[in-house]
């Protein structure tokens, strides 16, 4: 029988701790929007972390390993052995805690207001059987993610060897020569992005023509909604605007400067994105150029740090271009990767979108989990 109970009954917080990021050890580090270094000490181990403070606030991770939580986070445990942890994990996900929030500098939610939340909490095995349903999707999805980062690694590496290294085929009848960027091999050039590629600029519409109800077009006024690879449509606009097409290169123009994903739709461009798109078609060589120059945000060519930039900065960015033929060979390389990645981004989807909508509907008993067969 379904129990509504507090989730102060339910479930018990711990406090994250203060530890420098960007950290290279053993063990992860959580902050509220996921993962932000490692450690060589953990804290934790098999629990669940919610963002408390700031935009992430309410956010819910699950970690089943040992890990550090940094101290802008909750850590939540059952508070008996009649909660399953995964089904606890899926049950704060659904609550939406983001709702409880207060403060007004910033959201802030606080274990004495979440404690007070209401929660419908079936019996043991019911909550195994829907964790086990709902994790068999996200077991999906982290497979596709690490498919995808091989297949980046593997793109990445050719392109440090080719055009970094300079160990493409024939190099050895290509002596150096002195060039803006350094040297490079005869017959390479160095042009400026204007010259090479097709820039938009985003300019965002009136706020009045925007919706979260899927009316219009899917606008996008900076990176809140970008993914590892591409976004996620959470705003719609029904105005005009500056336009970017399936394939372009989408490219943060305020901070975090530099930061990109691939449109893998038409969208609106808001003011904080520009576009950009290959004039030969070549867009796959142009992410895997761009992805190498652009490795820390904020930081443009000459090392200097940006909160914003114009379009005269994007359009001054300085690309090496090989010969033609060299380019046509490397994306023959390089296409049927992004093709997987592509893929498998569109699988990732449809599963979280499946996962997303089963969740509420398992929790609320809508749906009988024993209709759901799950390995």
């Amino acid at each position: 029988m379904v129990k509504q109970m507090l989730l102060g009954d339910v479930v018990r917080f711990g406090n994250g701790k203060a530890i420098k990021p960007g950290g290279q050890g053993l063990y992860p580090v959580y902050g509220s929007n996921g993962i932000i270094g490692g450690s060589d000490d953990f804290l934790h181990e098999n629990g669940i972390v919610i963002g408390r403070v700031g935009a992430y606030c309410g956010s819910v991770d699950y970690c089943s390993t040992k890990f550090w939580a940094s101290d802008n986070t909750l850590v939540a445990y059952p508070a008996s052995e009649q909660i399953e942890t995964r089904f606890l994990f899926y049950l704060l996900t659904d609550a939406k805690l983001s709702r409880y929030a207060g403060g007004a500098a910033q959201p802030l939610v606080t274990q004495t207001v979440l404690k007070q939340v209401k929660v419908r909490v079936p019996p043991l095995p019911i909550q195994q059987r829907i964790a086990g349903i709902l994790s068999a999707y996200d077991e999906l999805i982290e497979n596709s993610q690490r498919r995808i980062k091989l297949l980046e690694a593997m793109a990445r590496a050719l392109y440090r060897e080719w055009f970094v290294h300079f160990r493409f085929p024939g190099h050895e009848n290509h002596p150096r020569i002195p060039s803006p960027l350094g040297e490079i091999p005869q017959g390479w050039e160095v042009k400026k992005l204007k010259d090479v590629c097709r820039l938009t600029m985003g300019q965002s519409p009136k706020s009045e023509f925007y919706n979260e109800a899927g009316d219009g077009v899917a606008f996008h006024q900076g990176v809140t909604d970008f993914g590892d690879r591409f976004p996620s449509d959470r705003l719609f606009c029904t105005a005009d605007g500056r336009i970017a097409e399936a394939g372009d290169i989408l490219f943060s123009v305020r901070a975090p400067v530099g930061r990109m994903n691939i449109a893998n739709k038409k969208i609106l461009l808001g003011r904080g994105l520009s576009a950009i798109r290959h004039n030969q078609g070549c867009q796959a060589f142009l992410w895997e150029q761009l992805k190498n120059r652009f490795t820390e945000v904020d930081m443009m060519g000459n090392g200097s740090i940006f909160a914003s930039v114009t379009k005269d900065d994007m359009q001054g960015i300085e690309l090496l271009c090989p010969s033609p033929p060299l380019i046509e060979v490397v994306t023959k390389h390089f296409d049927p990767v992004h093709s997987e990645i592509a893929a498998l981004g569109q699988q990732i989807q449809t599963l979280r979108s499946t996962r997303d909508l089963l969740l509420p509907r398992l929790l609320s008993g809508q749906i009988d989990v024993k209709t759901i067969p799950y390995a």
